[in-house]
């Protein structure tokens, strides 16, 4: 009888580490590259973290958001589970709402180099982002205007800063922050870091190229940013604003939220809707978000 109940549990265990198996195979498969690009807005509370994933699989990720936990969390989301590697980092600029969860990824994740900014050579609050950067000894170049960073056929292009920074704004902060376009075929995204109207007019007056299906709405959603003229340049379908819940700077603000229905934006909110994503073939871009209801600017 012992010996028919040990040989029925024995059975059972080999089941379910089979099973077990089977689901850790089937959620490899899943995160494999799919041959499209994806672009994760994270939702991480109140701050910025993008993670772009191409079609043959590297993975960039820009910005990291006030909460290392809330960061990383987002990241085993969305990431293989087995996968401690980066190709890329950038930090838009070092305010703590961009940097301080980008400090746990230096710790935890492999990092093939970053890019930044000289605000990153001044500011106090970079002192432990420029060490970790020296102590693993990763490369790092600094974002200029009209860098061009081709990830197989996906490209991603510096359209801010220029070489000049810009100075006397009201915050040459923001006004200075890595401003990202990312190409995929036709379709394209715009992220504008916490660029506000000084740099949006800066980036006018250049003639860059500013037309994007998705735009990542400048600064949370403030109401310093996403100026109309700016708008009328990027003609975005999509808008995503990443943003805290009931957060104390009253972000976004209704004047931002106006103006995006006026351009006839979808919005999009962290916030409201979670993380979102971007999923484009190279032909045609889709979003999709983790919660609902959807907060729409389409009449």
């Amino acid at each position: 009888m012992f010996a028919a109940l040990r040989r029925w549990f024995s059975g059972w265990r080999l089941l379910g580490v089979l099973a077990f198996l089977a689901i850790m195979a089937w959620l490899a498969l899943r995160q494999l590259p799919d041959g499209r690009l994806h672009v994760y807005f994270l939702d991480v509370g109140q701050g910025d973290a993008i993670l772009v994933q191409t079609p043959d699989g590297r993975q960039i990720l820009i910005d990291g958001g006030p909460n290392p936990t809330a960061l990383l969390g987002e990241m085993n989301a969305v990431m293989p589970f087995w996968d401690r590697s980066l190709d890329l980092v950038v930090l838009t600029h070092p305010d703590g709402d961009h940097l301080t969860g980008l400090l746990a990824v230096l710790d935890r994740y492999q990092v093939a180099r970053v890019l930044d900014t000289p605000q990153t050579d001044t500011t106090p609050l970079a002192a432990a982002w420029r060490e970790r950067l020296t102590e693993g000894n990763i490369p790092r170049t600094v974002a200029r205007r009209g860098l061009r960073i081709p990830l197989g056929d996906v490209m991603l292009t510096v359209l801010h800063p220029s070489s000049k920074p810009l100075t006397g704004t009201a915050s040459d902060e923001n006004n200075n922050s890595i401003v990202l376009r990312i190409d995929y075929g036709p379709t394209s995204l715009l992220l504008t870091g916490d660029a506000e109207s000084e740099a949006e007019a800066d980036m006018i007056k250049a003639g860059l190229p500013l037309q994007a299906n998705v735009l990542k709405v400048g600064h949370h959603g403030s109401n310093g940013s996403t100026s109309a003229p700016f708008l009328a340049a990027v003609t975005p379908s999509e808008a995503v604003i990443q943003v805290g819940a009931d957060n104390s700077f009253d972000h976004p603000a209704r004047e931002v939220l106006k103006r995006l229905m006026d351009a006839r934006a979808e919005i999009l909110r962290t916030d409201i809707n979670g993380r979102i994503e971007a999923v484009s073939d190279g032909r045609t871009l889709s979003m999709k978000v983790s919660r609902w209801p959807t907060v729409t600017g389409r009449r």
